[in-house]
């Protein structure tokens, strides 16, 4: 697989995580919830990094389906421990609050969604990755390479825009309090 075929697998698990929250925290409020990425696109990149991180790091485990859950479910807890830390340095805050379910720490992880990260490691390797390779791949190559040019340079201006916002950079931008867990 190629660079631009990369990126555009990046985006498109992004945007399938963006699709992921959205419908389980819909269905958890009782309400629907769109406003699920650190920027104003559909995407939320940990869901990037974590399959391309998964597919690397993993994928020697696939035979083996106990070790890959636990694998999966150990890797996504730390990556979501990780990163609400970076967040809480950077921003006072982070984009999930898990305060109110059972065995969580500092709200920041729950065994809840810590074992659910092991399911769908396991649906990730099992079904969903070998189809969104296959969709990638059939995406012509200057198609491609544009759409990955374009996604990148979208994804990288609205990073920085949401980020000098919420350091309070930006004034001309209202800051999105209400999708944040201020520590």
């Amino acid at each position: 697989m190629g660079l631009y075929q990369m990126i555009n697998l990046f985006f498109l698990y992004s945007f399938l995580g963006y699709l992921l929250e959205c419908v389980v925290l819909s269905f958890e409020n009782r309400r629907p919830v769109m406003d699920r990425g650190f920027g104003h696109g559909p995407f939320c990149v940990i869901y990037g990094v974590g399959a391309l991180g998964a597919y690397i790091l993993l994928s020697p485990m696939v035979g083996r389906p106990v070790e890959l859950y636990t694998a999966s479910m150990a890797m996504a807890t730390t990556m979501e421990l990780f990163t609400a830390n970076i967040m809480i340095r950077l921003f006072g805050a982070f984009w999930w609050d898990y305060s109110r379910k059972p065995f969580n720490y500092r709200g920041i992880i729950c065994l809840e969604s810590s074992l659910a990260w092991g399911f769908l490691g396991l649906f990730f390797f099992y079904f969903l990755d070998a189809r969104v390779r296959q969709a990638v791949v059939r995406i012509p190559g200057h198609v491609g390479s544009v759409l990955a040019v374009g996604l990148t340079v979208f994804y990288l201006a609205d990073f920085i825009v949401c980020v000098r916002a919420r350091l309070g950079g930006a004034e001309d931008e209202e800051p999105v309090i209400g999708r944040l867990k201020v520590f």
